[in-house]
C-alpha cells in the first residue's frame, strides 16, 4: 500500500507539474504569435516606406538640374556696405544719449510713485487742481 499512496502522490505532483509546464509552454506560444505579428506589421511598414521611397525617387529624377555661375547672376551677394565710422559713432552717441534719458525718467517715476504712496490718504479721486 506504501507503494500505491507514493504513486499516487507522485502523480499529483506530476500532474501539477504538467499543468504549470503546459501553461508555460502556452504563455510561450502567445508571446512568440504576438512576436510574429509585429513582426508581419513591422514588413507590411517597410514594404510602404520602400514604395514611398521609389515613387519619390521617379518624382525627382523629373526635375532637371544647371549649374548656376555667381558670377552671373545680376543681384549683388555682398552684404551691404558699413556706414562711416563717424556715422556709427553719432548713432552709438545718440543711442547712449536716449538710454540715459530713459533711465532718468524712469528715477523719477519711481520717485513720484513713492511721493504718491506716502500722501496717499491726502488723495481725492476725481479731484482736479487746488483744494
Amino acid at each position: 500500500m506504501a507503494n500505491k499512496t507514493n504513486e499516487t502522490t507522485e502523480t499529483t505532483n506530476d500532474i501539477k507539474t504538467k499543468r504549470n509546464l503546459i501553461e508555460i509552454i502556452q504563455d510561450i506560444d502567445f508571446r512568440l504569435t504576438h512576436l510574429e505579428d509585429i513582426e508581419s506589421d513591422n514588413r507590411k511598414l517597410i514594404v510602404k516606406l520602400v514604395q514611398q521611397g521609389n515613387t519619390m525617387v521617379e518624382f525627382l529624377k523629373q526635375f532637371q538640374v544647371e549649374e548656376i555661375d555667381p558670377a552671373e547672376l545680376e543681384i549683388g551677394m555682398g552684404l551691404p556696405p558699413l556706414p562711416e565710422y563717424e556715422d556709427r559713432m553719432e548713432r552709438t552717441v545718440a543711442i547712449k544719449a536716449l538710454i540715459d534719458d530713459i533711465l532718468d525718467r524712469h528715477a523719477d517715476l519711481k520717485e513720484f510713485e513713492d511721493e504718491l504712496k506716502k500722501h496717499k490718504d491726502k488723495i481725492t479721486p476725481g479731484q482736479a487742481g487746488e483744494a
